[in-house]
């Protein structure tokens, strides 16, 4: 098909028409990268980011990025973060290269690109196409499988960013850990989402079946509220309990009943670093009125969807 021929706008064919050279230049050079893994990879760019680089160019960075994909076991991101050297790529000399390929789930891209912003960095390109693979027990990839869901297949994320050129490479590692740190909590604020969201629903349904000795009206709105937040109007990040002191002068959590970020011992919200939350007279007069429910803002932010001072 010639690129006139091609469905969107003038600037969408040539994208399209790009894609293409750079897939028709990997299976001209007998590559094992598939040619549609290529148009997954590049598709959903911006294409206005993606006419800066030549079809030679895209190609180097697809099989790069095909290669990332060769063995990862689930629930392990890869991530690489490059400076690229190829000789002749005048455009990559302003560039390095974010790789991230990780098992599918809300949250990812926001999460990254905060950590990236929040460090100054600036963004040059950004897709994120989502696979479906399959692979082995030792995690080696076996067959891609494109876009689209596949009755057991795995879906995997694809993260692949260019930002500005970063030559140094302890700068560089201090971004992957920084990264990881995000994932991490992405990973288990997703995998103790619907466990809050119980916790939650539990304490409603206590509140209904129980209602401690608080005006009604009082009762009825703490219910409606914690319901508008269970109706997808808030982001849970981690539910804990705490319990005062023997001295009853401080607050300590009960890290046992921590879910999402605060399953971690070391993420510390009404507290700093190690020390218990002591008590002043002026929160123990609030603690002490018969309220049913407190909203706050706790003294970290957070590195899951927005960068902001949780609730």
């Amino acid at each position: 098909m010639a690129a006139d021929d091609l469905p969107g706008t003038d600037e969408e064919r040539a994208e399209a028409a790009l894609i293409a050279a750079a897939a028709n230049i990997l299976g001209s050079g007998n590559r094992d990268v598939p040619e549609d893994f290529v148009v997954a990879l590049f598709a959903h760019a911006v294409p206005e980011d993606l006419m800066r680089y030549d079809p030679r160019q895209l190609a180097e960075l697809a099989a790069d990025a095909w290669a990332l994909l060769a063995v990862r076991k689930p629930g392990v991101p890869n991530i690489r973060f490059d400076a690229p050297a190829l000789a002749g790529h005048d455009r990559l000399r302003v560039d390095s290269v974010l790789e991230i390929v990780n098992d599918d789930m809300p949250f990812l891209v926001d999460s990254v690109l905060a950590e990236l912003t929040e460090r100054g960095i600036d963004i040059h390109l950004v897709v994120h196409p989502v696979l479906s693979v399959l692979r082995d027990g030792a995690g080696r990839l076996t067959a891609f499988k494109g876009t689209k869901s596949v009755p057991g297949a795995l879906r995997e994320s694809i993260i692949y960013v260019h930002v500005e050129r970063i030559d140094e490479q302890a700068r560089r590692a201090a971004i992957v850990e920084a990264i990881e740190r995000v994932l991490a909590d992405v990973r288990v604020c997703v995998a103790d989402w619907r466990a809050m969201v119980a916790r939650v629903a539990d304490v409603v349904a206590e509140l209904k079946a129980n209602p401690p000795p608080l005006p009604p009206g009082e009762i009825a709105e703490a219910i409606a509220f914690l319901e508008w937040l269970l109706d997808n109007n808030f982001t849970f990040l981690g539910i804990r309990d705490y319990g005062f002191t023997a001295s009853q002068a401080a607050l300590e959590p009960i890290f046992e009943s921590g879910l999402g970020i605060l399953r971690s011992r070391d993420m510390a919200v009404l507290r700093r670093w190690n020390e218990p939350l002591v008590i002043t007279a002026q929160m123990r007069a609030l603690l002490e009125q018969p309220t049913l429910l407190i909203v706050t803002k706790a003294t970290v932010r957070s590195r899951v969807h927005r960068r902001v001072y949780m609730d």
